[in-house]
């Protein structure tokens, strides 16, 4: 059985949601920015019936024509949808199947600069590449060496130039009868060569702080909850989050620390480092008290919905249903104990997100005033697209230019985090309506924070 993906990877991803403790840093020399960008087109909405109806959103990327790449999830359907610069349709494809080309179980999708798409399917173990006009390409195997490959990805891009990606592995849990295998991941920004090839070849390019040791543990366990005795030490609440994103050249730009410190990385030399002077908040006993408190509420009210034993049907015997129900009592115990006794960073950290502009600006997101609201048990992981519940929270977005100087700050209130940056100032956002339908709204930046 595995363990709810959303569920785990938060409760070994940084920990912090709602309100109290001092205000985040935001120094007197912010320089406020307006974020008055140009609209070039929107697709979807309530009122779409034909290709551009989307369901569920999961990635979103430019090729350098500034052709944009969408994956839409409907149920167990993947699809892929490719439109032009003023948003007509280009290509549609994606068909599930086990066959040369079909989906089994995708966990990311990728644009290719020169056109097309990078399809990471976990249930292959392959990476699919397709044409810019949808057809199928080729496969390249994971390469499946070293107890971090076996982790899923958990943020991909692709390089701005050649056949690359950088990702970052997540943290991964599996429970069968009579054994359970937890990975706690890493902090490493692998890069993935796709050249000509059956098989991935995949390096470590950039090490991230890790604030808790690497585990991978596999054992006989008879009860679900024993996983998370297993990575107690691992759940600490304000752990900072390993951001990164590609930089022209070949090169990433990543934080991994509480600090205001970006690092940029590229194939030539070490890691240079950028900041502006702002500085953590300490974590007091008052904050530990008032995190905990957060998250036990977060996991009460959540405890039904998480582990119910829901979904079996009607033809599911009695005694599967309660061994179904012993096994989520198990699991609900085993997090509550962790989320009772886990411990802390002694900061509170200041960087939420960066992404980066085709030109190489730096966007780099800023948590809000309120600490807690990094305490978010049940919101996933970090990822563009996995980000339930943080939306309307209040923050930063400080644009670095590519070398590191500080151009301006916007406020999150007047927009989000771009879900896509592209060629020529493009970038895209999505926004769901009272129904949760998703439109795509693309804009052009100034070029000043190009």
């Amino acid at each position: 059985m595995r363990v709810r993906s959303a569920l785990f990877m938060t409760l070994l991803a940084a920990c912090g949601d709602q309100t109290g403790g001092a205000p985040a840093p935001s120094p007197g020399e912010d320089r406020p920015l307006a974020a008055d960008f140009e609209e070039v087109y929107r697709i979807g909405g309530i009122e779409a019936e034909g290709w551009d109806a989307f369901t569920e959103i999961e990635d979103l990327g430019f090729d350098a024509r500034g052709h944009l790449y969408i994956r839409d999830e409907t149920g167990s359907v993947t699809r892929i949808i490719a439109v032009d610069g003023v948003g007509a349709l280009v290509a549609e494809f994606g068909r599930m199947g086990d066959g040369p080309g079909e989906f089994r179980r995708v966990g990311h999708m990728v644009t290719r600069p020169e056109g097309g798409a990078v399809i990471v399917d976990e249930g292959h173990r392959a990476y699919l590449l397709f044409g810019a006009d949808g057809s199928f390409e080729r496969a390249v195997r994971f390469a499946d060496t070293g107890t971090s490959q076996l982790a899923s990805a958990e943020r991909v891009r692709h390089e701005r130039e050649g056949a690359a990606l950088f990702l970052t592995r997540g943290a991964t849990a599996r429970f069968s009868p009579g054994e359970a295998s937890v990975s706690s991941g890493d902090r490493t920004v692998y890069r993935v060569s796709l050249d000509e090839g059956e098989e991935a070849v995949t390096v470590p390019f950039a090490e991230g702080w890790e604030p808790r040791p690497e585990r991978q543990v596999t054992t006989e366990a008879q009860d679900p909850s024993d996983m998370f005795g297993m990575l107690s030490d691992s759940y600490v609440y304000f752990s900072p989050r390993m951001a990164f994103d590609v930089v022209p050249g070949g090169g990433v730009v990543y934080s991994d620390s509480s600090a205001y410190e970006v690092k940029i990385r590229t194939p030539s030399g070490p890691p240079r480092a950028v900041s502006r002077p702002l500085h953590p908040q300490p974590v007091t006993d008052q904050l530990r008290e008032r995190a905990r408190a957060r998250a036990l509420e977060a996991f009460e009210s959540s405890i039904d919905e998480q582990f119910a034993p829901s979904g079996l049907g009607n033809d599911v015997s009695d005694p599967i249903r309660e061994q179904m129900a012993a096994m989520m009592e198990g699991m609900a115990a085993g997090v509550r104990d962790m989320v009772e006794n886990a411990s802390f960073m002694p900061e509170v950290p200041l960087v939420r997100d960066l992404r980066t502009t085709w030109e190489g600006a730096i966007w780099v997101e800023r948590w809000g005033s309120d600490p807690l609201a990094q305490v978010n048990l049940f919101g996933g992981s970090s990822d563009d697209r996995d980000r339930e519940g943080e939306e309307s929270a209040e923050g930063w977005i400080d644009v670095l230019a590519p070398g590191g100087e500080y151009v301006g700050t916007f406020s999150l209130e007047e927009t989000a985090m771009p879900d896509a940056f592209g060629p020529g100032g493009l970038v895209s956002f999505v926004e769901t309506d009272e129904f949760e339908v998703p439109t795509i709204i693309v804009k052009r930046l100034p070029a000043t924070v190009r």
